[in-house]
């Protein structure tokens, strides 16, 4: 990778989305392999994707924010992951084009916001715009430049905090993933928690988000690997987390931790749908067509999940 910094802002985005780290964990103590997917057994794809040109590539479809709805009549809460300086994982298109998660991530979710909202679907997002909401002074290292540890797990409780106050009854977190060891590693794959009283509609759910995205992916012509539903107690993150190393959840997912951790009260699920370390597949997100397809399967499953009659998108 690039500079210092980059390396070290790419990585805390990765983990962030897995575990809370220890305060003291260091850049130099965690590889990539083990910050997200990798700590899951990754063969080679079993299938191979349809090429999209990406010559030339169009921007990043952009949507006006939409002011966020009465938080006590909320329906739905999605989290476009990352923001700010945290940018997530970062991938380049087959034409060189730097693509940073965190973008790709919020354009999902407003489209999605969108569909939802044009059915008469109330929902909030944990962010509307390149940012971290509440963040402080003390969340970041000294240049400014990334999110220190404990920076990480502040920001996770905000949006957890956040999807609480909103009252509603099911959570989306958007993320894409990475591989660096393989650029040709892809695919589509959902979280969910199966250690929590809902458990049952915990999978239901994510079960509903990955079939219906597979499934569009298929009638548009994407051979896509679908990489199934993963229980994130399935996960093994080592000595990464402050928690202790039984726990192993994602952090917006998973059970609280007295003292440590507030945990999310509704059902909810985390889509990876691209892996940005593929160029092919960093080159169709960046494609509002694409953008278009994962937003209206978003809708299509939370829709059926909440039981929303004639639904549009």
């Amino acid at each position: 990778m690039s500079p210092m910094s980059t390396s070290f802002r790419r990585l805390v985005g990765l983990l962030c989305t897995l575990v809370v780290m220890v305060a003291a964990c260091a850049p130099s103590s965690v590889n990539e392999r083990s910050a997200f997917l990798s700590v899951m057994p990754i063969g080679q794809p079993t299938e191979t994707q349809t090429p999209i040109v990406a010559t030339p590539t169009p921007p990043i479809a952009t949507l006006t924010p939409m002011p966020a709805s009465n938080p006590t009549k909320a329906m739905v809460f999605l989290d476009p992951g990352h923001g700010g300086v945290d940018t997530g994982t970062i991938g380049q298109t087959l034409d060189g084009q730097q693509v940073e998660e965190k973008n790709i991530a919020l354009a999902f979710a407003l489209q999605t916001a969108a569909y939802l909202r044009k059915d008469g679907v109330t929902v909030v997002l944990s962010r509307t715009d390149d940012s971290l909401p509440g963040s402080t002074p003390a969340d970041y290292t000294g240049d400014g430049t990334a999110l220190t540890p404990d920076g990480v797990l502040a920001d996770l409780q905000r949006r957890i905090d956040r999807a609480n106050a909103s009252g509603a009854k099911v959570l989306l977190s958007i993320h894409l993933n990475a591989y660096a060891n393989d650029p040709s590693v892809g695919g589509t794959q959902t979280f969910y928690d199966s250690s929590r009283s809902f458990a049952a509609q915990n999978e239901e759910f994510a079960g509903l988000i990955q079939n219906t995205l597979i499934a569009n992916l298929r009638a548009a012509g994407y051979d896509t690997p679908d990489r199934g539903i993963t229980d994130d107690k399935d996960l093994s993150a080592e000595s990464l987390t402050s928690f202790g190393s039984g726990y192993n959840h994602l952090v917006l997912l998973g059970p609280g931790v007295p003292g440590k951790l507030r945990a999310s009260q509704m059902p909810g699920a985390l889509n990876e749908s691209f892996f940005l370390s593929d160029p092919t597949e960093a080159s169709a997100v960046v494609q509002p067509s694409m953008q278009d397809l994962v937003a209206r399967s978003y809708c299509q499953a939370i829709e059926k999940f909440l039981n929303v009659s004639n639904g549009t998108c």
